[in-house]
């Protein structure tokens, strides 16, 4: 029996049809032919991607808000903006029900582990899905079968400035919406985008080793929204795919995760495999997709025209072996308040102030071959989004300056998904755990004579933080694993 056409698959299944399964979209889409090329946006092809994006950006601007291949269908997919709710915003774009309403019903608000009780290992699939279908569109649109997405390598010292054409006022990929550095041709800060997540060993957290979803969600992805966008652009979840510098930023994002996986490292396996999620193709048919469909991207037909090296596993990691040495004081209270200056916080034996504990030079001198030392800063929340990342320093001397080429950083943390979507009158988000890897800089600090009996962290505010957000930490420990 000959296979239907795609023209009489989606003849069947509109958007308010059932779901067509992924398996039989990309048999029927012309994904089944050659593989494409994402490229990095300054290279030659890329230029000519950007050129292509931006005729795409404003033609699905001009499209009709209610179709989902539209600008803010797309943008919707992440968050509604800010200003509204998404009940609001589908009767006021559909006044009464549609098969394009449905749609969005399903679709709209769906971005996964930036919300309330969201499963924080399906923010790589969820991403990479909304990058690839969103891609599909732009072909559609552009009427060009081998446009692929840039992406955008603020880790590279070459290109960690914001891609020219983006800052080029009156272009569709321009926004006015962006903080003064990204929009006036400044680079990303190096620690802000250091790759520290590929030395993950594991996808999900293990004891205090974070895991690489977390630590790429938590750490660089954070720090590229919050250094971008301010409260109505990327530094707001309801805001974020407002600015088409968004898409470049996800595929990049999309990109560590496949270089991760190239080098050796593993994506979770059972019932993660299986959670699956709606989206709308090209011809505005509803789609679904599992995780399973979409773990390793030579699935998807696409490859990147470079990946970025993985270190190698040093040792096994050993969760059920972790120690707490160092706790927050009873004296810092149930959470420690960050304010507009640097906050220090002294650090004592997990046992007690009268407890008897080697020094941590002595335990970092004795520290066994395969364990680490990690500064965990639990449970942080804001009530709304600071709008500035954090820089962390371990025993920085009183007096001695803050500043991320100090032998006293130990790594930047920030709140881009720590505080509601809608707001603290919308509800609490789950708190965010940080765990930086220090054994490098305190064993250096150590071998220098620069620990001292009792060592703190200062907590420093990277400019001015929003007064409203009110950011907490739960508490700090020093863990050995």
């Amino acid at each position: 029996m000959p296979r239907p056409t795609r023209r009489a698959v989606l003849a069947g299944l509109g958007a308010g049809a059932a779901a067509i399964p992924f398996d039989r979209w990309l048999a029927e889409r012309a994904w089944a032919g050659p593989a494409r090329v994402r490229y990095e946006a300054t290279s030659p092809q890329g230029q000519q991607m950007v050129t292509k994006y931006a005729t795409a950006v404003q033609k699905m601007m001009q499209t009709a808000e209610g179709k989902p291949c539209s600008w803010t269908f797309q943008w919707y997919t992440h968050w509604t903006k800010g200003s509204t709710t998404k009940a609001a915003e589908l009767t006021r774009i559909y006044p009464q029900a549609t098969p394009d309403k449905a749609l969005a019903q399903d679709m709209w608000d769906t971005c996964q582990a930036h919300g309330p009780g969201e499963d924080e290992n399906m923010f790589l699939p969820w991403h990479r899905m909304f990058v690839f279908y969103f891609e599909d569109i732009i072909r559609t649109v552009l009427n060009d079968a081998a446009f692929t997405l840039p992406y955008w390598n603020y880790s590279a010292a070459a290109t960690r400035a914001m891609p020219a054409p983006f800052r080029a006022s009156g272009s569709p990929l321009f926004r006015t919406s962006r903080n003064a550095g990204p929009n006036g041709g400044q680079g990303i800060p190096t620690n802000q985008v250091a790759l520290t997540a590929l030395q993950q060993a594991s996808y999900g957290p293990q004891g205090a080793a974070q895991g690489f979803c977390a630590t790429l969600d938590f750490g660089l992805h954070g720090n590229v929204h919050v250094w971008v966008g301010n409260s109505q652009g990327m530094g707001q979840i309801p805001w974020a795919a407002y600015d088409p510098i968004f898409w470049m930023h996800h595929c990049n994002i999309d990109r560590l995760w496949a270089s991760w996986n190239k080098g050796g490292r593993a994506n979770p396996t059972g019932a993660w495999l299986q959670q699956g999620f709606t989206f709308a193709d090209a011809q505005c048919a509803k789609v679904t997709a599992k995780v399973g469909d979409v773990d390793d991207i030579a699935k998807l037909n696409y490859s990147y025209d470079r990946l970025e090296p993985v270190p190698a596993i040093r040792e096994p990691v050993r969760p059920a072996a972790a120690v707490v040495h160092l706790a927050t004081p009873a004296a810092a209270g149930p959470s420690i308040a960050l304010g507009a200056g640097p906050v220090r916080v002294a650090l004592q034996p997990a046992g007690g102030a009268g407890a008897a504990a080697p020094r941590l030079s002595t335990r970092l001198a004795a520290l066994p071959a395969g364990r680490s030392l990690y500064l965990v800063l639990e449970n942080a929340m804001a009530d709304a989004q600071p709008g500035v990342v954090y820089d962390v320093y371990l025993d920085l001397p009183q007096g001695a300056a803050a500043t991320p080429a100090s032998p006293y950083f130990a790594g930047t943390i920030n709140f881009f998904a720590a505080a509601h979507p809608m707001g603290a009158a919308a509800g609490a988000m789950p708190a965010r755990t940080f765990s930086l890897d220090v054994t490098g800089m305190a064993k250096g600090l150590a071998a220098r004579g620069q620990l001292t009996g009792t060592p703190s962290v200062t907590i420093v505010p990277a400019g001015q933080p929003d007064a409203a957000a009110r950011p907490v930490i739960g508490a700090v420990r020093l863990v050995e694993q």
